[in-house]
Order: C-alpha cells, then structure tokens, then sequence
C-alpha cells in the first residue's frame, strides 16, 4: 500500500537504501523537510538515504500532503470520514496516517478536517512474543487485570496486540478488543490487518464507554484489552468492566509510577486495587524494552538489569 501513498524518488530511497522492517513513521509537513523515525530515532529522509542535518532532505512540495490522503483514502474522503474527524485513517496494511488540517465544526462536534497540512504515516510492527514477559507476570494463578505503561513510541501497541494472541492461545481466553482509533487490529474493511489472535473479537472507531457496555453485553468476553487510557471516563468505564467480572488489559501514557499518579483518573482507579499488574516499557533498548513490573501496591515484581 506505500507504493500507493509515496512519491517514486521517496519510495526509491525507502526501498533501496532502507530496511523497511525498522522503519516506523514518516512525517511529511507541507513545505518542511521530510522526517523519518528509523529504528526508534528520527532522521531526515534525502537521496542518499538518512541525513542528520535537513539542508539535503527531501521537502514535502505543495498539495503533497493532500495528495497523500486522498490516495490513502481511494479517492473516496466522504468514506473514512468517521476516522478522518477524529484525526486519522487506517488503511490496508494496518498502516496509519495521523493527519492535520482545518477542523470543519457543527453544533456536533468535528465534522471533518480539510486544507490538509501534515500527515504522519506510522508503520505497525508485529512481533512475535514480545508480550511473553508480560504475559508470565499477568497469566500467573488467574488471568489478572492490568495497565501496559510507556511514553509514546515505545511499544505499547504491539505488545497488547501481541497479547491477545497469547492469551487466546496460551489461556485460551476470549477477548474483546477494543480498538477505538484502529491501531492494535487496524480493521480494514471488515478485515483485521494485524494479527490479534485466534480468540478475540473486535470493535472498531468507538468509545470506550459504549464499547465496555455493549460489548459485555452481548460478547461476554473473559478480558477486554484497550488502548490508550486518557481521561476519567476511560478509567471508570475500565473499573465498572472489572466489578462486572471481566478482566481489562489496557495502555496508558507516562514513563513512571509518580507520572502515572497526576493521569486524571488514574488515583481513584489505583485506590480500588483492582488493577493488579503494571507493566513498564520504554525504548531504552528498542521499542518494548521491559523495565519495571509492579503488583496492585506498586511492589516492584521485576527490575530490569
């Protein structure tokens, strides 16, 4: 799908001088140089491949940006809306743009984004058993409740996607994913671009709040597995799924306990003790580098070396 969305001299650089298997974002801003996370760090893209220094970069020319989403979106705007006013479109691939524009508003809300000035085009990346860690602490004498924390970039989405395969089939559970904004699963027409496993349902571009209330629902799901936790609704909608029975595994942003603790929200989840793992990433060596496991008091279970 990248050859759809590129210019040839981009796509050429990318394709002979890069592995393709490292490269994680490529943001393009209109008039600016192009910039290209390679490896966990971020370079700027040019003829003779990764440059330190923007002076010889490529440089995003007018209406590339736009042409890149409406490439992205099959010539068809009007058909992605509902992800594209929330910021971003999910394509074949399970690749992601995050877009920037105008925001057009109704007495709704965002209705759309237009006048498009900068997309940021992230690449999924699947690996096998890199929950495994993870995975040992959280499946110990029952399949316990808990939040995977990392700052951006840093592994989070593959290892809850990576989880899903392993506790559909080491645990043999059934899980609810919940994919609010297309990034673990990345539906594409009605097709899961990622693999989630063999024992996981999922629900695509919604709230939490519905998802959790609808999909218990009507899935009765073991665990529900989530993104990225960010106001006093999603850590609610989190706590009320738990006292229902249903174990929730879900992201959230910060880099340490005293970071965790000023997330709005997070407080009165951590004082019902029902969270009972937490999991810390970085990218210290890489994207999902282990750091720090906690139990429901914050007791360290595991320090990386």
């Amino acid at each position: 799908m990248i050859e759809k969305l590129l210019p040839d001299e981009f796509l050429s650089v990318i394709r002979s001088r890069l592995d393709e298997s490292r490269l994680y974002e490529l943001r393009i801003r209109t008039a600016q140089p192009i910039v290209i996370d390679y490896g966990g760090r971020y370079y700027y893209l040019g003829k003779s491949g990764l440059l330190d220094e923007p002076e010889h970069a490529f440089t995003a020319s007018d209406g590339l940006v736009k042409n890149i989403v409406v490439s992205a979106t099959e010539y068809s705007l009007y058909s992605v809306n509902n992800q594209l006013s929330r910021g971003y479109i999910t394509i074949e691939g399970g690749i992601r743009l995050g877009v920037c524009g105008e925001t057009v508003k109704d007495a709704g809300g965002v209705k759309t984004i237009k006048d498009f000035t900068s997309v940021n085009i992230r690449f999924p990346h699947e690996i096998s058993d890199c929950s495994l860690t993870a995975f040992s602490y959280i499946n110990d004498v029952r399949l316990r409740s808990a939040l995977i924390v990392a700052p951006p970039g840093a592994g989070k989405t593959t290892v809850l996607r990576d989880l899903c395969c392993n506790i559909s089939k080491i645990a043999i559970k059934n899980i609810l994913l919940v994919d609010e904004r297309s990034e673990i699963a990345a539906v594409h027409a009605g097709v899961a671009q990622l693999n989630v496993g063999i024992g996981t349902d999922i629900i695509s571009n919604c709230t939490k709040s519905y998802a959790f209330s609808y999909g218990v629902r009507s899935m009765r799901p073991d665990v529900i597995v989530t993104d990225e936790l960010m106001g006093e609704e999603d850590f609610e909608a989190v706590a009320d799924a738990i006292a229902g029975g249903v174990a929730v595994i879900a992201s959230v942003h910060a880099s340490t306990p005293e970071e965790l603790f000023v997330r709005r929200g997070f407080k009165e989840l951590y004082d019902k003790k029902i969270i009972t793992r937490y999991v810390f990433l970085s990218d210290r060596n890489g994207p999902g580098t282990y750091e720090n496991v906690y139990d429901a008091d914050m007791k360290r279970l595991y320090l990386a070396s």
